[in-house]
């Protein structure tokens, strides 16, 4: 069965690898986030919200590949 929700942090650990702890790397992605104007429209019309959130939905997960690009670029 397909993973449904996925935590916040495990997909900050993703696009930011090299972060010493985890808190950091949400940080990060948090940051990343707030820049982009037109993703922080999207999510915050799926009910996300920006310091609330330990889990996205599939849906705030793929907005999120789909403005800030894939995490593992080859």
């Amino acid at each position: 069965m397909a993973k449904l929700i996925l935590s916040f942090s495990e997909l900050a650990g993703m696009y930011f690898p090299g972060c010493s702890t985890p808190k950091n790397a949400v940080r990060s992605l948090q940051r990343s986030i707030k820049r982009c104007t037109n993703l922080t429209i999207a999510l915050s019309e799926t009910g996300y919200l920006p310091y609330n959130h330990r889990w996205l939905t599939p849906k705030q997960f793929g907005l999120i590949l789909e403005n800030l690009g894939d995490p593992y670029p080859e």
